[in-house]
C-alpha cells in the first residue's frame, strides 16, 4: 500500500515538474513528511531530485534538512554539493549536531571549513567537538546536549527542573550527575511520579547504569543498545563524566550503514 502511495505521489510530482508548475510542487511537499519527500526522490532522477531539492531549500530549510538526514549520506551529500557554501551552512545548522558532523565531515575540506565558518558559534563549537573524536565512534554519533539531574535533589525538585527546562527534547531516560558531572545512576519519569515529592532522588534512581565511552565502536553501541532493549543510551568520557547520549534512531542508522558497509565490501 504504502509503494503505491509513494509512486503515485512521485509521478505527480514528476507531471507537475514537467509543466514547470512549482507552486503545486511546494504546496503538495508542504503537506508531507521528511520520509515521504525521500522516498518520493528515490523514485526520481538526479535532476528531478535536484529540483524537489531545490524547492524544500527555497521554502523550507528545516524540512530539507530532515529530508537530507532520511536520504542519508550517499544521496544527500550529491544533493548538498549542488548548492553554494552559504545555503549548505543554512541547511546543515538545522540539523541535530550528531547529523551535522556527519554530513560536514563527509564534504571536501575547503567546503568543510567554509560550512563551519558561517555558522553560528554554538552550533559549530558543537559540530567540531563531535568532529574530534574519530569516525564510527560513539563520540562521533553521540547528541551532546544531554539533560541531567543532581543527585541532591529531592524528587518533587527534580520534577519541578523537568518541568521548566527550557529546549527539553524528548527524553528517554533522565541521567543523574553529581557536583563534577559524573553519572551516578538513571530514573525514568515513571519512576518519580510513582514516589512522595520528598524523597531523595538518589535513593530512587538505578546505579547500574550501561553506558558507553567515546571510543567505543559504533557497532558495539548498537549491539548493545539491542542487547539490553535500550531507548537511548549514555556516553561517558574516560573519567566517567556523562558527556552525551545516542537515541535508538542514531543506532538504527549506524545499523543501516554497517548493513551498505557489508554490500559494498
Amino acid at each position: 500500500m504504502r509503494t503505491h502511495r509513494v509512486n503515485v505521489m512521485a509521478s505527480s510530482v514528476q507531471k507537475l515538474l514537467r509543466r514547470n508548475a512549482y507552486s503545486h510542487v511546494k504546496n503538495l511537499l508542504a503537506k508531507l513528511r521528511a520520509a515521504d519527500i525521500s522516498s518520493i526522490m528515490l523514485e526520481m532522477n538526479d535532476r528531478e531530485q535536484r529540483s524537489v531539492f531545490s524547492i524544500l531549500m527555497e521554502r523550507d530549510r528545516q524540512l530539507a534538512a530532515e529530508t537530507l538526514k532520511v536520504l542519508g549520506l550517499e544521496w544527500g551529500l550529491d544533493l548538498l554539493l549542488q548548492r553554494p557554501s552559504e545555503e549548505i551552512g543554512e541547511v546543515i545548522q538545522e540539523m541535530e549536531s550528531d547529523v551535522a558532523a556527519a554530513f560536514i565531515s563527509a564534504l571536501p575540506e575547503e567546503v568543510a571549513q567554509e560550512v563551519l565558518e558561517r555558522m553560528d558559534n554554538q552550533e559549530s563549537s558543537e559540530v567540531q567537538e563531535l568532529l574530534g573524536y574519530q569516525e564510527e565512534t560513539a563520540g562521533r554519533i553521540m547528541t551532546p546536549n544531554v539533560f541531567s539531574l543532581h543527585e541532591e535533589l529531592t524528587v518533587g525538585e527534580a520534577i519541578q527542573t523537568i518541568q521548566t527546562a527550557k529546549d527539553l527534547e524528548m527524553v528517554f531516560y533522565l541521567y543523574v550527575v553529581d557536583e563534577r558531572n559524573h553519572l551516578v545512576g538513571v530514573v525514568s519519569l515513571r519512576q518519580l511520579l510513582m514516589v512522595a515529592p520528598t524523597s531523595p532522588l538518589s535513593k530512587v534512581m538505578t546505579a547500574d547504569v550501561i553506558t558507553v565511552t567515546t571510543d567505543t565502536d559504533q557497532e558495539e553501541v548498537a549491539n548493545q543498545v539491542a542487547l539490553y532493549d535500550l531507548l537511548a543510551i549514555p556516553v561517558v568520557d574516560d573519567t566517567n563524566k556523562l558527556v552525551g547520549t545516542i537515541t535508538v534512531d542514531d543506532v538504527i542508522d549506524v545499523i543501516k550503514d554497517e548493513a551498505t558497509e557489508d554490500i559494498f565490501y
